[in-house]
């Protein structure tokens, strides 16, 4: 199960994925997510920094997770950009900040890579931390309230 947090500028995430692809053919991934209480869904793009024998490590922003606590499934995928179509953003002139040739979205491709559930926590719920022991054979978490 992954453990975001909302509140945190950015996050950290070693994904396994069982794939023989390259960082070269696969150099971001598409977390799309649903929460399993309301079905709201999206997309949070991951960029890859590295590749470590089957994990796929990268970073993703705070600001493109769901904003309400709780479970949610989470397909990943390879992400593929998808350059903004002029007639299409619904965004005034004078109000956009992007430039034109960079502007655009990353979306799912190809076949589905992985099923996983996620716990996003830091928007309207108290904050947790987790202590592990020096052995890392235990842990125990704390809630602030």
């Amino acid at each position: 199960m992954l453990r975001l947090n909302k509140s945190n500028d950015t996050q950290t995430l070693a994904i396994h994925l069982d794939t023989t692809a390259s960082m070269a053919e696969m150099p971001s991934l598409v977390l799309q997510y649903s929460q399993s209480y309301d079905l709201s869904n999206g997309n949070i793009e991951m960029f890859v920094d590295e590749k470590k024998g089957k994990y796929w490590i990268g970073t993703i922003s705070g600001s493109q997770m769901p904003s309400p606590s709780g479970q949610y499934d989470i397909n990943i995928y390879s992400g593929s950009f998808e350059s903004a179509i002029w007639s299409q953003v619904d965004i005034s002139w004078g109000a956009y900040n992007e430039i034109w040739s960079s502007a655009g979205v990353f979306l799912p491709s190809g076949d589905l890579l992985r099923t996983i559930r996620a716990w996003v926590s830091g928007s309207n719920d108290v904050a947790f931390t987790t202590y592990e022991s020096p052995n890392e054979l235990g842990a125990y978490t704390t809630y602030n309230g």
